[in-house]
């Protein structure tokens, strides 16, 4: 709260709007975040300062197979080890066929997979809920491979939370692809809902508590409003 102390006269919700007026520049996230902020510091001061901002409901960024492949080809041409190429792959495999979070994706040992079933148990996801999530016989087999010599306590892909999302901040910058971690996230439901799966599987396999948060995915596709309109026809 430095930067609004040192810039005004007086305290007070005029002074603080005022504030918050040079901060259109900002992005909304950004401009949200402030508000909060001088909120909590005026109300602390016993200074009333009701002022709420919505954050829009954005549509997430559509990414295309062509995208995803274009990141595999990076990841198969880069010189490193053998190891890391395989583990590299089979990360971005399990995160499209999967859905799972970037914490997730981090979080997960050996003994969450069950390769008899097949299915990954997700532990402690978002809101500490854990889910059930089926995997398909080529992921199965990915992750056995994977897998075969670690123990059931072992990290399945041996990166934090933090170097998995530099990694892939850094194949999609070489790839030139506008993806990022949660980008996976995003194809796995459209991917799901393009072909066709009830919208409460795809909320149930993502972990979401709400529905709505879920039939975000169904804008991105647009292909529900379209069977609407050619009932008109």
């Amino acid at each position: 709260m430095t930067g609004f102390v040192n810039t005004i006269d007086q305290i007070s919700p005029e002074t603080a709007y005022l504030y918050l007026s040079r901060s259109n520049h900002l992005s909304v996230n950004s401009r949200i975040r402030y508000a909060g902020y001088l909120k909590g510091f005026l109300n602390f001061l016993g200074i009333d300062f009701n002022i709420s901002m919505k954050r829009p409901k954005l549509l997430p960024n559509i990414i295309t197979e062509e995208h995803i492949e274009a990141l595999k080809q990076t990841i198969k041409e880069h010189r490193t080890h053998k190891y890391s190429v395989y583990r590299d792959l089979a990360l971005i495999n399990t995160a499209i066929k999967t859905g799972l979070r970037r914490a997730e994706l981090a979080n997960l040992k050996v003994s969450d997979i069950d390769f008899n079933t097949p299915k990954i148990t997700v532990v402690s996801g978002k809101g500490n809920k854990d889910r059930v999530v089926p995997i398909g016989k080529s992921l199965k087999e990915e992750l056995y491979e994977l897998t075969k010599n670690k123990e059931p306590n072992d990290s399945v892909f041996g990166l934090n939370h933090r170097s998995l999302g530099m990694k892939i901040k850094e194949w999609s910058s070489k790839a030139n692809v506008p993806i990022h971690t949660h980008s996976f996230r995003h194809y796995f439901a459209t991917t799901l809902i393009h072909k066709g799966a009830n919208i409460r599987v795809v909320q149930e396999l993502l972990g979401h508590s709400s529905l709505s948060t879920t039939q975000v995915y169904l804008s991105v596709t647009g292909e529900h409003l379209e069977s609407a309109i050619q009932l008109l026809n």
